[in-house]
C-alpha cells in the first residue's frame, strides 16, 4: 500500500486559528492608534487646526468636549502599554506558528503524517489513522513513541 500524501501544513486547523488570532490581534493594535489620534484630536496635541473664513457663530454648537493635557498623556501611555502587549502576543503566535510548520519538516514518513494529522489538522486518533491508512493501536504507539522522545505534542 502506498503512503498517503501529506496534506498541507498551512491548512491545518491549529495554524488557521494562529492565523485567525494574529489578525483579531493586528486589528486591536489598529484600533489603539486609532484611539490615541483621537485623543491627540481631543486634547490640541496635533496643533491648532487650519483657519477658515467660513463665519460659524449663527449654527447650533456641537457639545464636544475637549481632553485636558495630563488626562490625554496619561490615556495614550495606558493604550500604548496595551499595544505592547498586543504586539507582543502576537509576536508569540508567529513564533508559535513557525515552530509547528519546523517541528513537521523535520519529521519524516509515519511520524510525520501522525503529527500533521494530529496536531494541526486537530483531527481524532481514529480520523488519523483511518486517513494514514494505519490501525488506531499503531497510531497510538507511534503518538507515544514521538511524546516519549521529543517535545513536539507541547509546542
Amino acid at each position: 500500500m502506498s503512503e498517503p500524501r501529506m496534506l498541507d501544513p498551512e491548512e491545518g486547523k491549529l495554524l488557521r486559528d494562529i492565523d485567525f488570532q494574529i489578525l483579531m490581534r493586528k486589528e486591536k493594535i489598529r484600533d489603539y492608534q486609532k484611539s490615541i489620534e483621537k485623543i491627540k484630536r481631543m486634547s490640541g496635541m496635533n496643533g491648532p487646526s487650519g483657519m477658515s473664513s467660513v463665519d460659524y457663530s449663527g449654527l447650533p454648537r456641537a457639545k464636544f468636549s475637549h481632553a485636558n493635557f495630563p488626562d490625554a498623556l496619561a490615556s495614550i501611555a495606558k493604550i500604548e502599554e496595551h499595544m505592547e502587549r498586543e504586539k507582543e502576543r502576537t509576536r508569540e503566535l508567529i513564533r508559535r506558528k513557525r515552530k509547528l510548520i519546523e517541528a513537521a519538516e523535520r519529521l519524516e514518513g509515519t511520524e510525520q503524517l501522525v503529527f500533521v494529522y494530529r496536531v494541526l489538522y486537530k483531527m481524532t486518533q481514529e480520523e488519523a489513522a483511518s486517513t494514514i491508512g494505519i490501525s488506531t493501536r499503531q497510531l497510538q504507539r507511534v503518538e507515544q513513541k514521538m511524546k516519549e522522545e521529543t517535545y513536539l505534542f507541547e509546542i
